[in-house]
């Protein structure tokens, strides 16, 4: 009750029996928590908010909890929520799950949403987005005004009489007597520069025209109005609300600090108020959970924003109301220590930079094995591959987890990335003999002098398209991603097999996955093998890694390998792999095969399962198993040595190393 699959373990342990392996990841959406979420761009930081998303809506409409999901969006990779990832039925289904859309409200700023047709906006469940200028206090007209934050004090001191001019009323130039406004607009405020005696006399025409033009800079962001969008808004129980701020552009940082630091601390102080009768007033808003992206601009380390103290004091004050707080960054070091020292749980995608390194091997909250800390190993990590760290996990330590697909859709896939992507797939640049050439929407580009232009090493897409243009690279990009999605499943079908376990419900789960399986081959003489009955199974276009893992997982894992090799717990395991380049697969078993038997091993038997060929081998109470595999390039041997002497067993897979290099 109250868990979200986030993802799985994708480690695995040297002892079989005891390896996680392929173990569902769970998040606990019960209790409130502060979470780091890291990862360079691309790595897939913000499709882990979208899982984190995804679960809690799940969680929500199981009646497990009853809370409120605002995600600040600054890059409008969120708002296809509401659609299912249909791209990705297959792969979902292996998971257990199925593509779907979540109910969400997505907020747009108010200009934005103007412009939009009834019809878009119903169906992309769209809501304008507002902020009253009579929230703002000084520091935040200050960000408003000039992205450095500071204003001179003139104008500081112009900007606070006006407000305080529009509160309390004023008197015009004409003698008009202006009534108090506990609600005000920009133009209020213009009107009031312009229109109020008091102020004409106490500043300069030059300090007064300053302030109006910022002034009418702000207003055309088309985000302030009066009333505004208040946090009971936003923080629905039961919906997921995203606050996509990507359309004001550059602008966006200084907005998007003032709102959420008005909305941590709505949050907040109806989370902690109580009424004049003494009762709780945290009613009116739910447990929220804010996911807050691009954090290293809210909450930086050095320097300050509107927003930085408002997140601060969420991080440290929201769990004790039931809220949770998860942060977002590509720079972890860029990030207040106040904030990421408050965080529970940190999940770390790829880092390429030595101080994010850093910042993530000293903030993780849980135990850090030596190899993780090893920068290569950081930066190495493929997308969607992060490492979790859980402080409340028994034994304290982190892990890798690979993260689920998506039920919905995300948003964080560039277009243009993809078209570069697809120029790959045109055609080989033809000689130049070939004049007549074909090229993108059937026109050839020539030079003055008449002749083809060079064409550069790797064509790209011209920068006007006509319509048979991008219907050819819509074409390219579908072919592109269907190939993609092919070597996937591929790779997905070679590595997901269960870990070997012993026991009858081992043996029955390890039958299930295996069809029909030849008889084994009994040898009484050892001296000679009829290799013409042995197969090398062919992979097609793999890598070597991922061919060595194919193998390794075959020889460990199919039921007649495994009921061999595995006969009792308390036994050693070691695996030696051979890999060559230019040989043909069974000479390259057969002369791996001639090594052992030189080491004393003898042929038990030989095995043939679904186009594998296993040689069972033993000598004295050890006993061994190999099997050869080869893809386009290079042919694979795994040789898998147990017994129940580790050193027996670590003495002859040492020797098997240096006689098969």
């Amino acid at each position: 009750m109250g868990l979200g699959l986030i993802g799985a373990v994708t480690e695995s342990s040297e002892d079989v029996l005891t390896s996680l392996f392929g173990m569902p990841v769970n998040l606990d959406l019960v209790s409130p928590h502060v979470m780091l979420v890291a990862g360079k761009r691309g790595s897939g930081k913000s499709y882990t908010l979208g899982l984190i998303s995804e679960e809690l809506a799940r969680a929500m409409a199981r009646k497990e909890i009853e809370v409120a999901v605002v995600v600040i969006d600054t890059v409008d990779v969120f708002r296809q929520v509401i659609e299912p990832n249909t791209d990705q039925g297959d792969l979902l289904r292996k998971w257990g799950l199925e593509a779907q859309g979540f109910p969400a409200a997505v907020y747009i700023p108010r200009r934005a949403f103007s412009h939009l047709p009834d019809e878009v906006k119903k169906r992309s469940k769209l809501f304008p987005l507002a902020i009253s200028p009579s929230e703002l206090s000084l520091s935040d007209w200050a960000y408003v005004l000039e992205k450095s934050g500071i204003l001179s004090t003139a104008i500081e001191n112009l900007i606070n009489d006006v407000i305080d001019s529009l509160r309390r009323g004023y008197t015009r130039e004409t003698g008009k007597e202006e009534p108090p406004r506990s609600d005000f607009s920009i133009q209020d405020m213009i009107q009031c520069v312009d229109a109020n005696a008091g102020l004409s006399d106490l500043y300069k025409p030059a300090t007064r025209t300053a302030l109006v033009q910022r002034l009418r800079r702000a207003q055309h962001l088309g985000v302030f109005h009066p009333g505004g969008t208040s946090a009971q808004d936003l923080a629905v129980a039961g919906r997921i609300t995203i606050v996509d701020v990507a359309p004001l552009g550059s602008d966006a940082d200084a907005v998007l600090a003032i709102l959420t630091n008005m909305l941590s601390r709505q949050i907040l102080t109806y989370r902690m108020a109580w009424t004049d009768e003494g009762t709780s007033a945290r009613e009116e808003l739910p447990p929220t959970w804010l996911i807050v992206d691009e954090a290293q601009t809210l909450v930086p380390r050095s320097g300050s924003t509107p927003a930085k103290d408002a997140i601060v004091s969420y991080a440290k004050l929201g769990r004790r109301f039931g809220c949770s707080l998860v942060l977002c960054t590509q720079q972890p070091s860029a990030v207040s220590d106040e904030a990421i020292s408050q965080a529970d749980i940190v999940i770390s995608h790829s880092l390429s930079h030595d101080a994010d390194i850093k910042a993530l091997q000293q903030r993780a909250p849980a135990v850090m094995p030596e190899e993780f800390k090893d920068k290569a190993f950081i930066s190495g990590l493929p997308r969607g591959v992060a490492l979790v760290f859980d402080q409340s996990t028994e034994n304290r330590r982190g892990f890798v987890m690979q993260a689920r697909p998506r039920m919905s859709k995300h948003g964080g896939t560039d277009r243009v990335s993809a078209l570069l992507e697809a120029t790959k797939l045109l055609p080989p640049e033809a000689p130049e003999s070939e004049v007549g050439a074909p090229t993108i929407g059937g026109r050839a580009s020539e030079d003055e002098a008449g002749r083809p232009a060079e064409l550069p090493g790797v064509p790209r897409p011209p920068l006007k398209l006509s319509r048979e243009d991008w219907n050819v690279l819509d074409g390219w990009i579908r072919e592109y991603v269907k190939a993609l999605f092919e070597r996937q499943k591929r790779e997905y079908a070679i590595t997901e097999e269960s870990a070997p376990r012993i026991g009858e419900a081992s043996s029955e789960a390890l039958g299930a996955a295996v069809s029909e399986e030849t008889p084994s081959i009994p040898f009484e003489s050892t001296s000679h093998i009829d290799y013409s009955d042995i197969a090398a199974r062919k992979f097609g276009a793999l890598s070597e890694t991922l061919l060595e893992k194919a193998m390794e997982r075959q020889v460990l894992y199919a039921k007649s390998s495994h009921e061999f090799l595995f006969k009792k717990d308390s036994e050693y395991r070691e695996t030696v792999t051979v890999r060559r380049t230019g040989v043909e697969g069974v000479t390259f078993l057969q002369s791996v095969v001639a090594t052992l038997m030189s080491l004393g091993l003898a042929v038990d038997s030989i095995r043939h399962t679904e186009g594998f060929t296993f040689v069972l081998m033993r000598k004295d109470a050890m006993r061994a198993s190999i099997s050869v595999g080869v893809s386009e390039e290079s042919a694979c041997v795994p040789v898998v040595i147990i017994g129940p002497d580790r050193k027996a067993v670590s003495s002859l897979s040492a020797k098997v190393r240096s006689s098969v290099r």
